[in-house]
C-alpha cells in the first residue's frame, strides 16, 4: 500500500501541490516565529565580554519569588529587571581570599548624541577585552572615556546627566570594545555618582589558584550574610552580572513573537487541516472504484496517509528550511523598526526548527486521519453517486469541534466583566480565535441561508450567470465551504486584532487625558535637583514628580510584572484627578504604603510585592482607585520607596500645577539646564500617542503579519485547487453553448461571492468578541471609544478578493482555452 500511494502521489503530482504548499508555509511560519522568538533570550551576546578577565563575580540577586497566602499554591519565581545592590561591608569580608578586587559601581548619567546610561569605575575596564580608538584612561576627577563609537574628540567638554544633576567632563579617550556601551570616570568619581550603591565585584584568582577554589573561598567569606540577596557567579553564569541595558526589549519582543508563534500554529494548523479534508474530498470517484475493485476500508486508509506522510515529511523539511531563511530578514526589520535590540537576529536553533517539523507532521497526520477515516467509510455506489453532489458537507466530528469552538467563547465572553483591565486584550484575542474557528469549520451550516440571500438580486432577474453561480455553490456546498474558510480566517483575525487593539487603546487614552489637569509636563529623566529647580521656578505652584519601574505582584509561575508608580502622595491631587473608592492619597507618605486598583485588595490590608531589585516589601493599602483602564494593574507607590532600590533613581516626567497666566520661560530653562523640556500637556499627550500608535500598529503586524500572509496564500491555495479540479464543470458549460468569456465571468462571480461570503461571516465571527469588550469597559470606564477600523479591515478585504480573482481567474483561463471533449474526458 506504501509503494501504491507513492506512485499515486508521483502520477497525481498536481493533486498534491496544494497540501505541499499549506504544510511547506505552515511550517515555515512556526519555524521563523520560533527562532525569532527564542533568539531574543540570548541577544544579548555582548553581556558576556563584560566581565570576560573575572574569574569569579559577586551581584545582587536579580530574580523575586514570591508566595501566595494560601500555602497550598506554589511560589512563583521572575528575573527582574535590576541586581539588588550589595553590602557596603562586602569588599571588606572579601579581601581576606586569595584574588584581586574589583568594585564596580554603575551610576546613571546620559551625554547627548552618546550610547549608553550607565557611568563605571576605569578599574572595571581592564576586566574585559578593549583597545584605544583614541586618548587614554581618566586621569582626574573631570575625565570621562566614552565608547567607540563615539560623537566627540578627546579634548571636549561635554555635560552628562546624572542623577546627581548636570556634570562637566573632559574626554580623555575613546574605548573600542565589545561589551556593553558604556562611560568610565576615576572610581572615586563613579562611586559619588552611584551614591556609593555597589552593582558588583569581581575577582581574578592570585597565582596558584583556581577558579573554582576562588569561588568557593568568597562563598565562605560571604556565608549567610547576604541573606539570600548575594550571588557568587563563576564560569558561564558570570554573564548574569553583566549590565543588560536591552532587557525590557528582548522581553517585550519575546512575548509580541511567542504570541505570534502560538496564533501561528493555531493558524497553520486550521488552513492544513482544511487543504487536506478537501483534497481527498474532490478524489471520492477515485476511492470508490478503489472499493468497487475490492479495496477494503482499512486498505483506503492506508492509502490515504501514506501519501499524506510522503508529502508531508518532504514539505516540512522544505518549510523548516524557507522558515530559517526569513527569520533573519524578519529579526533584521524588528531591530530597524525599534520593535527589537540594535543588532538583533535569528540563529539557527536546532530544537526549535525539528519541534516545527514534529508539529507540521503531527497536524498532517491528524489532518489525514480524519481525512482517511471518511474516505474508508465511502461505499462504492455512494460515492459514484455522489461524485458530482454534495449531500453531506457536515460530519459529525465538525459539527462537535465547531459547536466546542463556539460554544467555548461565551463563557468566556461573559467572563470579560469580571477581569481587570489587562486580562482582558488577551482573553478578547482568545475569544476571536475561537469564533472564527468556529464559524469557519460551521461555514456548511451558515452559508446555505447566505447564498440564497446574497444571489436572491442576480437570480431574480433571471440571469444565466447568477442561477449558475447560486446553483453551483449551494450543490457543491464542500468545495465553496473549503475556499470561504480561509477568508473567514484572515478577515476575522484582521477585524478583531485591529478592531480589539483600538478600543482599547483610545478608551485608555481618553482616561488618562481626561484625569490630568496639570497643564504643563517636564519630560525626563530629571535628577531630583532638576525636579526641585523646576518646581521652585516662578509660576509653578506645584511640580510632581513620576517615576515608573516594574514591581512583581504574586501570580501563577511567574509572578505578575504590574508598573510600579513613584509620586508624592499628598501633592498628587493637586495635578491629578484620580477616581478614589475608598482612602486618601495624601496618606501615601513614607515607605510602607500602597495605593491599588480596587477588586484584589480591601482598605487596610498588607499587599507584598517585590520591586525592580527584587527586594520584597509589605505594605499597607491606603487607598483604593477605580480599576479602569489606564490604572490596571497599577500600584502606586511612595516616593521615598524608591530610593536604594535602583541603580537609576529618576523622575520620568513631572506635572506642573501653574499659576493662571504665569510665564512658564523661568521653569522651562531649569528644565533645560538638566536634560528635560517643558512642553503643554495637550502635546505631550499628541507625541505620545503618536509614538503609541507607530509601536501599536509595528507590533499588530510584527503579531499578525506572518499569519495573515499565510492565510492570504491559503486563500490563493485553496482556490486554485478548486477551479483546476472543475474541468469538467468548464466542459459542461463549452458543450452546452457557453463562450469562454461566459465561463469566466461565472467563475469571477463565484470568487466575488465567496470573498463576501467570508467577510461577512467574519464580520458577524467578531460582533460578539468586541460587543463583549464594549459592555465590559463600560462598566469600568467613563468613556468608551468604539473605534471600527474601516479602512485596513477594508483593505485587507479588498487584497482577498484580488487574491480570490486571481486565484480563480488564472487556471480557469488555461482550462477554458482548451477543448471541450479534451476537457470532458479529463480525470477527476
Amino acid at each position: 500500500m506504501i509503494a501504491l500511494a507513492w506512485q499515486t502521489v508521483r502520477a497525481r503530482t498536481g493533486s498534491f501541490v496544494g497540501t505541499f504548499v499549506a504544510l511547506a508555509l505552515g511550517v515555515a511560519l512556526l519555524t521563523a516565529s520560533a527562532l525569532s522568538a527564542l533568539s531574543a533570550l540570548s541577544s544579548g551576546d555582548g553581556r558576556a565580554a563584560w566581565l570576560d578577565r573575572a574569574d569569579v563575580v559577586v551581584a545582587g540577586t536579580a530574580s523575586a519569588t514570591l508566595t501566595a497566602d494560601d500555602p497550598g499554591r506554589p511560589p512563583g519565581v521572575t528575573d527582574t529587571v535590576e541586581s539588588r545592590a550589595l553590602p557596603a561591608d562586602l569588599p571588606k569580608r572579601l579581601s581576606t581570599v586569595d584574588g584581586d578586587l574589583v568594585v564596580d559601581h554603575a551610576g546613571y548619567a546620559t551625554i547627548a548624541d552618546e550610547t549608553g546610561d550607565r557611568i563605571h569605575p576605569w578599574s572595571i575596564a581592564a576586566l574585559h577585552r578593549s583597545t584605544w580608538a583614541a586618548g587614554g584612561p581618566p586621569t582626574g576627577p573631570d575625565g570621562i572615556v566614552l565608547t567607540a563609537p563615539a560623537a566627540h574628540r578627546v579634548g571636549d567638554r561635554i555635560t552628562a546627566q546624572t542623577a546627581a544633576g548636570p556634570r562637566e567632563f573632559v574626554v580623555s579617550g575613546v574605548l573600542d570594545t565589545t561589551a556593553p556601551a558604556a562611560f568610565y570616570t576615576t572610581d572615586a568619581v563613579a562611586a559619588e555618582l552611584a551614591d556609593d550603591r555597589i552593582t558588583a565585584i569581581a575577582l581574578t584568582a592570585r597565582a596558584g589558584t583556581t577558579a573554582a577554589a576562588l569561588a568557593g573561598q568568597v562563598r565562605s567569606a560571604v556565608g549567610d550574610q547576604g541573606g539570600g540577596s548575594v550571588r557568587v557567579l563563576s564560569g558561564a553564569d558570570r554573564v548574569d552580572a553583566a549590565p543588560d541595558p536591552d532587557y525590557q526589549l528582548r522581553a517585550a519582543v519575546l512575548i509580541v513573537l511567542g504570541n505570534s508563534a502560538g496564533i501561528g500554529l493555531v493558524v497553520a494548523a486550521f488552513i492544513v487541516a482544511s487543504t487536506f479534508a478537501y483534497a481527498v474530498a474532490t478524489r471520492r470517484r477515485e476511492f470508490g472504484l478503489l472499493r468497487s475493485a475490492g479495496a477494503t476500508p482499512r486498505q483506503v486508509r492506508r492509502l490515504v496517509l501514506g501519501e499524506a506522510m510522503t508529502v508531508a515529511v518532504v514539505a516540512c523539511l522544505a518549510g523548516a528550511a524557507l522558515g530559517y531563511a526569513l527569520a533573519a530578514p524578519f529579526a533584521r526589520w524588528l531591530a530597524d523598526v525599534g520593535l527589537a535590540p540594535a543588532g538583533y537576529t535569528a540563529r539557527f536553533i536546532w530544537w526549535a526548527v525539528a519541534a516545527a517539523i514534529g508539529v507540521g507532521l503531527l497536524v498532517a497526520l491528524v489532518a489525514a486521519w480524519l481525512s482517511a477515516r471518511r474516505a474508508g467509510r465511502i461505499r462504492p455506489t455512494e460515492a459514484l453517486r455522489e461524485a458530482a453532489v454534495d449531500r453531506r458537507a457536515m460530519t459529525v466530528g465538525r459539527w462537535i469541534v465547531g459547536l466546542l469552538a463556539v460554544g467555548g467563547a461565551v463563557p468566556l465572553i461573559i467572563s470579560f466583566s469580571t477581569l481587570d483591565t489587562a486580562s482582558l486584550t488577551g482573553f478578547f484575542f482568545l475569544v476571536v480565535l475561537l469564533l472564527i474557528t468556529g464559524f469557519a469549520i460551521l461555514s456548511p451550516v451558515l452559508l446555505r441561508p447566505l447564498i440564497w440571500l446574497l444571489t436572491a438580486p442576480a437570480a431574480a432577474t433571471g440571469g444565466a450567470t447568477g442561477t449558475l453561480v447560486r446553483h453551483s455553490a449551494l450543490t457543491a456546498m464542500r468545495r465553496t465551504a473549503a475556499t470561504v474558510a480561509p477568508i473567514i480566517v484572515t478577515i476575522g483575525l484582521a477585524a478583531g486584532a485591529l478592531a480589539g487593539e483600538a478600543i482599547i487603546t483610545e478608551t485608555g487614552r481618553a482616561a488618562a487625558e481626561h484625569r490630568i489637569s496639570a497643564p504643563a509636563v517636564v519630560t525626563g529623566p530629571l535628577s531630583a535637583q532638576t525636579v526641585d529647580a523646576v518646581a521652585k521656578a516662578p509660576g509653578v505652584r506645584a511640580g510632581v514628580a513620576v517615576t515608573d519601574r516594574p514591581v512583581y505582584v504574586y501570580g501563577p509561575q511567574p509572578p505578575y510584572d504590574w508598573t510600579g508608580r513613584y509620586v508624592d502622595g499628598p501633592a498628587l491631587s493637586k495635578v491629578v484627578d484620580l477616581p478614589v473608592v475608598a482612602g486618601r492619597l495624601e496618606d501615601l507618605t513614607g515607605t510602607d504604603t500602597v495605593v491599588v486598583p480596587a477588586g484584589r485588595w480591601e482598605l487596610g490590608e498588607t499587599v507584598r510585592i517585590a520591586l525592580a531589585d527584587s527586594t520584597e516589601v509589605s505594605l499597607r493599602v491606603v487607598a483604593v482607585v477605580d480599576d479602569q483602564i489606564d490604572l490596571a494593574r497599577m500600584l502606586l507607590l511612595p516616593v521615598a520607596l524608591l530610593d536604594g532600590h535602583t541603580g537609576a533613581p529618576l523622575a520620568d516626567l513631572v506635572y506642573l500645577d501653574l499659576e493662571p497666566g504665569a510665564d512658564t520661560g523661568p521653569a522651562a530653562a531649569a528644565a533645560a539646564a538638566g536634560g528635560g523640556a517643558l512642553i503643554p500637556t495637550a502635546q505631550f499627550h499628541a507625541v505620545l500617542d503618536a509614538e503609541g500608535d507607530r509601536l501599536n500598529t509595528l507590533a499588530t503586524v510584527a503579531l499578525l503579519g506572518m499569519a495573515l500572509l499565510y492565510t492570504a496564500i491559503g486563500i490563493a491555495n485553496t482556490l486554485l485547487m478548486a477551479t483546476s479540479g472543475r474541468a469538467r464543470d468548464v466542459a459542461v458549460l463549452r458543450l452546452t453553448g457557453a463562450t469562454p468569456g461566459q465561463v469566466l465571468r461565472m467563475i469571477g462571480a463565484e470568487a466575488v461571492l465567496v470573498t463576501v461570503l467570508g467577510a461577512v461571516l467574519a464580520v458577524v465571527a467578531v460582533v460578539p468578541a468586541v460587543g463583549g469588550l464594549v459592555l465590559a469597559l463600560s462598566g469600568k470606564n467613563p468613556e468608551v471609544a468604539f473605534v471600527v477600523p474601516w479602512w485596513p479591515v477594508g483593505a485587507i478585504a479588498g487584497a482577498c478578493l484580488v487574491i480570490a480573482l486571481v486565484s480563480s481567474l488564472l487556471p480557469a483561463g488555461v482550462l477554458v482555452r482548451r477543448r471541450a471533449a479534451d476537457l470532458a474526458g479529463s480525470g477527476e
